[in-house]
């Protein structure tokens, strides 16, 4: 039966820094590479077989990881915090990161991280790319379709050109809203809802806001008060050409 050796990856950029044991810890060979897909099939011709590799997780991992998998009898993808409490070291450099990677592995100390398969990676990022698209256009969406905020003389208008807002109708003491208006910005309308839907996931302040016009019995007119004070907000930070600030209201009570 064949010994196992064992490689640690250092993973950068522009190179890898590399680290091959034998199963006693003696060094087989180390140095670095450019980190390339030719240059890593170069590098895996000279190397004895079978041979096994850990990387540290990061944002070039991903590439390497698929290009030499189908090469090597083991390969695993380490936990960045994880290895670095365990692997701690006065000296750091990438010699001896990639060394350290290697005892880990060798020694099975390697706090392994779960990578999914090439497939689910590429979805993954397509989605995350989708999300990206959909902050910027609600944005830009925002931007374009306000224009002048200066034209608003308060908040009450451009939340009614905004669509978030009926017509109330009072006799004596009862009081009732009418349905959305018709005449609003229907593309800023979907937008604001829209984005009302996900915000109080983010925002521990809107969550209330949502929570409690919810507790009122109607899902829908929470959203619409969420979207209203996302225009709140929108009009603060494009009045004052400012970036919006989140103010904990504990610290400012106790000011």
């Amino acid at each position: 039966m064949q010994s196992m050796y064992y490689i640690g990856l250092d993973v950068h950029k522009r190179k890898i820094s590399y680290c091959v044991k034998d199963p006693s810890g003696a060094i087989h060979s180390e140095g670095w590479i450019p980190a390339t897909r030719f240059d890593l099939d170069r590098w895996m011709r000279t190397l004895p077989q079978p041979w096994s590799a850990a990387m540290e997780a990061t944002m070039f991992t991903g590439w390497i990881y698929d290009h030499l998998k189908p090469h090597a009898a083991a390969l695993k993808v380490a936990h960045p915090l994880m290895l670095r409490a365990i692997a701690l070291a006065k000296k750091k450099n990438d010699r001896i990161d990639a060394n350290k990677i290697c005892d880990c592995l060798r020694c099975d100390f390697l706090p392994e991280c779960y990578m999914v398969s090439t497939a689910i990676r590429e979805r993954r990022r397509t989605l995350r790319y989708r999300n990206l698209l959909v902050r910027q256009i609600t944005a830009l969406t925002w931007a374009l379709e306000i224009g002048e905020v200066q034209r608003f003389s308060s908040l009450k208008k451009a939340v009614s050109y905004c669509g978030l807002c009926g017509a109330q109708q009072s006799s004596a003491d009862h009081v009732q809203r009418t349905p959305l208006s018709k005449q609003r910005n229907k593309h800023l309308q979907t937008t604001l809802i829209e984005a009302a839907k996900m915000a109080p996931r983010y925002s521990p302040t809107l969550a209330l806001l949502y929570d409690r016009e919810k507790q009122k019995g109607n899902a829908n007119r929470a959203t619409l008060a969420v979207a209203r004070k996302l225009v709140a907000y929108l009009l603060a930070v494009d009045r004052s050409q400012t970036h919006f600030l989140v103010v904990d209201r504990e610290t400012c009570a106790a000011a």
